[in-house]
């Protein structure tokens, strides 16, 4: 990077090198240089490094760049590039931690509802978690209508989340969930461990997925991360997210040119072939309005549309409104 840089675009290459490493940590260097290459006017060097950006608009290339990463892996990319922003606390936090305890305050404990239909697993966890000097249970679901009554009431930080209920789907519960509340965090903890289930969890808005067969010291590590703004997957997971994303469906435009739409882009698509407003959109995802109308204005751009009626049309006529079931 020129060493005659203003001190505040300095600040951006050293925020936008933060972000990358930590993903070359998650995922390996070739993943993550691969998406951050694709970035305009961004040079990273093959440590993660970045070289060179957009010295006139710096904050574009930060941007630009998560939403990049969040196209791979979904919300919950956002909690690490946050995390990134800031690693000096992370490090100061691990070092004053206590070897047992975790990195809140007891006096602050991580208020979590446990959500699961078979009452001898759901009391397990939940005898396991509630001794924790960080963690409260602060209640017990065993379905859908009841994870939704008892989040809205007793307002968890995080919801341990199981796929599958007598009376529909975690996905169901996480939907409504963070339609209403949108900073609970939820984590599944089930027995799917296939990519349908996982890839959808992620789209729905969930922060960490787990497996049944965890380890107690896993999982309570798992939880204890997402509280503080990571992301609860595992390496392996971030990389079969990856390889999702590398396999999404590709357009290809009246004029042979190939066009990639995003895994945000093609999730608005869909909202708006069930009719949804900008408002709506916005409320489910957790963004802005404007945000919503600039992912709208990419999608016509990228395909050469005039209206949405005309996007939903193509992407009906290509089978990308077609859901995990």
């Amino acid at each position: 990077m020129p060493d005659n840089l203003p001190s505040e675009n300095s600040h951006y290459g050293e925020l936008l090198t933060s972000i990358v490493k930590r993903f070359v940590r998650l995922v390996g260097a070739s993943a993550a240089l691969g998406v951050a290459r694709k970035v305009p006017l961004l040079m990273v060097d093959g440590e993660g490094n970045v070289l060179d950006f957009n010295q006139a608009d710096p904050l574009s290339n930060v941007t630009i760049l998560l939403d990049h990463y969040r196209a791979v892996f979904g919300e919950a990319t956002m909690t690490l590039a946050h995390q990134a922003a800031n690693p000096t606390a992370g490090v100061i936090e691990e070092r004053n931690a206590p070897e047992t305890g975790s990195l809140l305050s007891p006096m602050f404990p991580i208020k979590i509802l446990v959500v699961d239909d078979h009452i001898l697993f759901r009391e397990g966890i939940a005898n396991m978690l509630d001794p924790q000097p960080d963690m409260q249970v602060v209640g017990q679901a065993s379905s859908v209508k009841e994870a939704i009554l008892m989040t809205r009431n007793l307002k968890p930080g995080l919801v341990l989340m199981d796929m599958s209920l007598p009376d529909g789907t975690g996905l169901e519960a996480t939907q409504a969930i963070l339609a209403e509340l949108p900073m609970t965090k939820i984590v599944f903890l089930t027995v799917h461990d296939n990519d349908e289930t996982l890839f959808a969890a992620i789209r729905v808005g969930a922060v960490g997925y787990l497996f049944k067969n965890v380890r107690v010291t896993e999982l309570l590590r798992t939880l204890r991360g997402v509280a503080r703004g990571e992301a609860g997957i595992s390496r392996l997971m971030a990389l079969r997210v990856l390889d999702e994303f590398s396999r999404l469906p590709q357009i290809t435009n009246e004029s042979s040119e190939t066009v990639t739409l995003t895994i945000r882009e093609i999730e608005i698509v869909r909202q708006l072939a069930d009719g949804a407003t900008n408002h709506e959109i916005a409320r489910k995802f957790s963004i802005s309005e404007s945000t919503v109308k600039n992912h709208v204005r990419n999608v016509l751009s990228k395909l050469h549309l005039h209206s949405r009626h005309d996007a939903v049309s193509y992407a009906r006529s290509r089978g990308l409104l077609t859901r995990v079931p």
